[in-house]
């Protein structure tokens, strides 16, 4: 990657940081939003290509994702928290099943540290979906915007 590609990578990941913190709840609208135009400009393009089966396909599909984007989101968000309990709660159970008998009490605790956060982590997606996507893309953004300052302070060394 040239000097420049990098800082426009560099940047762009700062902005994306900024609206993850400034603008959590209208992310993803604007992200669905845009997956819809895409699929229907897509769908018009194929129209014109004379494919009329393909872009009929990805018209309905853009349509969908506009009008109904919402519920597949937090059906995707109940459908993720789910597996990410189920996952822990296997951790658990192989821990459990699988651990020596002769452990400390304080290695079973380690041991069991990481899996049970797994489980809150679910429950907390799970039972409270807005408050935890903030806290997600809040973070997110955090990181999205280090990496980008210290990119652009690579690239402005070099």
């Amino acid at each position: 990657m040239n000097k420049k590609e990098g800082i426009a990578s560099a940047i762009i990941s700062v902005a994306v940081g900024l609206m993850l913190i400034i603008m959590k709840d209208d992310v993803i609208s604007i992200a669905l939003t845009v997956l819809g135009v895409a699929a229907i400009v897509s769908a018009i393009i194929d129209f014109i290509h004379r494919m009329p089966n393909l872009g009929l396909i990805k018209a309905v599909i853009g349509v969908c994702i506009l009008v109904f984007g919402w519920m597949f989101v937090n059906l995707a968000l109940y459908i993720l928290a789910a597996s990410i309990i189920l996952v822990g709660l296997l951790q658990i159970f192989n821990i459990h099943k699988f651990c020596p008998v002769n452990m400390s009490f304080t290695r079973k605790i380690l041991t069991y540290i990481k899996p049970v956060i797994t489980v809150m982590a679910g429950a907390c997606l799970l039972f409270n979906q807005g408050g935890t996507i903030a806290w997600i893309f809040a973070f997110t953004g955090v990181l999205l915007i280090i990496e980008g300052v210290l990119e652009i302070i690579a690239m402005l060394r070099y």
